[in-house]
């Protein structure tokens, strides 16, 4: 969308202080987001009015001639291949320096005196494409040089300021304003100019017309949905001509081509009003009839671009009651566009639904400046304006022309007049700036809003042009009130903020920890299954699946009960991918679902009913080709380096369970938080290769409980430690943590008891076995010698045989 300067003068009287640049950015913030400010003479910077003074045939080139050209300072010689060139022609010259484009096309080149054909040459006599004004002045052939002889210009003149093109023009990202409809037009962004200046804006004035009733036009709106308004009126005795100078150059400033007068009139009132229009002729209108309806899927209809298109059953048409004549809202008919003979026109401003033109616009693949428009949902009031003012123009530029009907106007607007009660606090709170009560009822009546004030209430009229779309919520009124105020009056302050401790979720950073635990230091490879189990391997561990909650849903009979146990599907998983892997160890940290456990989400609001448990589970499977005390041991050992990890003492219990041959419960506290063994061969096929498997389990959610977050911390000894290694002879069936009880209660000088090897085999009795461990012995008063080691170490052999027979091996 673009801004004319000079376009706004006809309503404000700007600052004269106030350049263009500084409009664009006070516009951007408050209004609308600015892309660029355009200087429209800077492309005709070097170019003068030029007179042909002489013209002689160019002594070595039969296309060429040579030119005196008066420049008003000086008398030039220029060399010119035009074809139209004749003694006293106004031309434009563009003198050396100055920037052209050879033939209208490429890039900018900058003129320089050169030879042509061995004459010299200074400048360039140009073709209206050369300087940029093809659309002004339309050349019939390349050769044709730009004939400035119609116009009273003064030779040696600028030739922006000859012709008045020296507009600035401000480049509106139409992203901006897509929710205000009311500023697609010049009007609409002098109304916001003048509130942002405290500029008084001149009202918009329309002639009222005198009609001489010889056509009765009929209008009728059959889909009544989609066209909220209609007005038309006939004008007869229009002649079909190029527009004025001044119509052409304020078209041309806003980038459009001028076309004819009537064309040209219509675009005007759009780009000043924001109201698309279109013009009949009147004679391709059968009946003098204008329908407005819905189009049938699959008809065609040919557009003013020439383009044969399908239409569909959304498609909002304009029919004389034979055939399609516009494409409503969008794009006219070829079938009933001006022509040089039109001697009649019927003229349409109309308003219609704005979804129903996107739409159809997006389905067409047709968008235009019209549509473009109408799918802001534009205010139907406007209508009537523009068709008063275009007629007004039209008869202005045709002495015969003559309205020849009525008015007729249908109107079926859907909107209602909007009232808004705003409490002033609401105004000042949001904004976060207390704003004098006077100055927010002057910047709502600058923005055209009637307003009442009354028990520190603002009674406010939203005025029909921001009623339908942009304003209908107090919210609306505050951004009205604080964006022409200025955001940039709001004092910046640091917000009050009071700083607390954040609290720690526990289980949720032990999940992260113990993820980033078992996968980086355990090397163990986390597996994400889906919440149903994996019947068959349910009932291989004995699971009962009464106990599982059955999905009523089911997708499959394999997925029909929700987990009660991770290791099913944990199980199935390591056996699936055994093959392909010498060592398999995998862990999932999942839900677990116990129907006969109450949850803590409830289903009812009175709270009677729950949803089952959900706790939370953390299970792992090895499966090694290790030999069994191994694979037992290392299990063991992952699951106290997990307690260690989280500051815990694991106490392992063992026990007995229907699919393992060595199991032990972990305790934290007396309370068993899991379980951990060895599965029994025959439930897990691993093929030819001879397997242990490995498992463990814990319930997450209770093992949160007894993390002590309460660390402690100690200074570093004073004196060394002194280690031992010390490994016994005892019965097979000793266990080693009975071992280590006895052990640590020898001595607070024996800071760590930790067993490294077992061994049964050669060299070793039978029914015996022999353990090794490491022993740390530390003193907080001294540093310990060897007799005092060897006194604690024989005292322990001694404990040690007398409880068990242990023998030093």
């Amino acid at each position: 969308m673009y801004l004319s300067v000079n376009w706004l003068k006809s309503w404000l009287k700007l600052p004269s202080d106030l350049s263009a640049q500084d409009l664009a950015h006070q516009l951007t913030m408050s209004t609308v987001e600015v892309e660029e400010v355009l200087d429209q003479s800077a492309s005709l910077a070097g170019v003068v009015v030029g007179k042909i003074k002489e013209l002689a045939e160019h002594p070595d080139a039969d296309r060429l001639q040579v030119c005196q050209v008066d420049l008003g300072s000086s008398v030039e010689q220029i060399v010119c291949g035009g074809t139209n060139l004749s003694k006293g022609m106004l031309v434009a010259v563009a003198t050396v320096g100055s920037q052209v484009k050879w033939h209208g096309e490429g890039e900018l080149v900058t003129l320089e005196k050169v030879k042509i054909r061995g004459i010299e040459s200074n400048g360039m006599i140009a073709a209206s494409s050369e300087i940029g004004l093809n659309n002004l002045f339309p050349a019939k052939s390349e050769k044709e040089i730009l004939d400035l002889s119609s116009f009273n210009l003064k030779v040696g003149q600028n030739l922006s300021q000859a012709l008045q093109l020296n507009d600035f023009v401000i480049d509106i990202d139409n992203k901006s304003i897509n929710h205000r409809p009311d500023l697609w037009g010049q009007y609409g962004l002098a109304r916001e100019v003048a509130a942002i200046y405290r500029l008084k804006l001149k009202e918009y004035q329309v002639s009222e017309l005198k009609i001489k009733e010889e056509e009765k036009l009929k209008v009728t709106v059959k889909d009544k949905d989609k066209c909220f308004r209609y007005l038309g009126l006939v004008i007869k005795n229009v002649k079909i001509a190029p527009s004025p100078w001044w119509l052409k150059v304020r078209l041309e400033a806003v980038g459009l081509r001028p076309i004819n007068n009537i064309v040209d009139v219509t675009n005007y009132v759009m780009y000043e009003l924001g109201q698309p229009m279109h013009a009949f002729d009147a004679k391709m209108i059968e009946g003098q009839e204008i329908q407005v309806l819905s189009a049938k899927k699959g008809e065609k209809f040919v557009t003013l671009d020439g383009v044969k298109r399908r239409l569909n059953e959304n498609s909002l048409m304009i029919s004389d009651g034979k055939k399609y004549v516009a494409l409503a809202g969008i794009m006219g008919g070829q079938n009933s566009e001006i022509s040089l003979e039109t001697e009649n026109i019927i003229l349409e401003s109309a308003n219609f639904q704005a979804s129903n033109i996107r739409r159809t616009s997006t389905a067409l693949g047709l968008r235009s400046e019209s549509s473009s428009r109408f799918e802001k949902s534009l205010d139907p009031e406007i209508a009537e304006l523009a068709i008063k003012k275009a007629a007004e123009l039209i008869l202005a530029l045709n002495e015969e022309a003559y309205v020849a009907s009525r008015l007729v106007d249908v109107n079926n607007s859907p909107f209602s007049e909007i009232t808004l009660s705003v409490p002033e606090d609401l105004i000042n709170k949001r904004f976060g700036v207390v704003i004098p009560t006077k100055e927010i009822k002057d910047i709502l009546g600058r923005l055209q809003f009637k307003v009442t004030y009354k028990n520190k209430i603002f009674e406010i009229k939203v005025p029909s042009f921001r009623a339908t779309k942009d304003i209908s919520i107090p919210e609306d009124i505050v951004e009205e009130v604080a964006r022409i105020y200025g955001y940039d009056n709001i004092q910046a302050s640091l917000p009050e903020a009071k700083i607390q401790t954040p609290q720690i979720d526990l289980a949720h950073t032990t999940t992260k920890d113990l993820r980033y635990w078992l996968s980086l230091a355990q090397e163990y490879t986390e597996v994400y299954n889906y919440p149903f189990t994996n019947v068959s391997w349910a009932e291989k561990l004995g699971l009962n699946l009464t106990e599982h909650i059955k999905v009523k849903n089911t997708i499959s009979a394999d997925q029909a009960y929700l987990n009660l146990s991770l290791l099913p599907n944990l199980l199935a998983k390591a056996e699936e991918n055994f093959r392909f892997f010498d060592e398999i160890r995998i862990f999932e940290l999942e839900r677990v679902f116990d129907k006969n456990k109450k949850g803590v989400y409830h289903v009812d609001p009175a709270k009677k009913k729950y949803l089952p448990a959900q706790d939370k589970q953390i299970s792992g499977v090895k499966v090694t080709v290790k030999d069994e005390q191994v694979a037992f041991l290392e299990v063991k050992g992952l699951l106290e380096s997990l307690g260690e990890y989280l500051g815990l003492n694991f106490i392992l219990e063992k026990t007995t369970n229907n699919f393992s041959k060595l199991v032990y419960n972990i305790k934290e506290q007396d309370v068993i938080l899991g379980q951990f063994g060895l599965l029994k061969e025959s439930l897990f096929d691993s093929g030819p290769t001879k397997v242990q498997v490995a498992w463990w389990q814990l319930n997450f959610s209770s093992l949160v409980k007894y993390i002590n977050q309460n660390t402690s911390y100690q200074s570093l000894a004073k004196f060394p430690s002194v280690n031992r290694d010390l490994a016994i002879l005892v019965g097979k069936n000793v266990l080693w943590e009975d071992l280590v009880k006895e052990i640590v209660k020898v001595s607070p000088l024996l800071i760590n008891v930790e067993p490294f090897d077992v061994f049964m085999g050669k060299g070793v009795p039978e029914n015996k076995k022999s353990i090794a461990f490491h022993l740390e012995f530390r003193s907080p008063e001294k540093t310990l010698e060897s007799e005092d080691v060897e006194q604690l170490i024989k005292k322990i052999l001694d404990i040690l045989n007398k409880k068990f027979q242990a023998q030093i091996r």
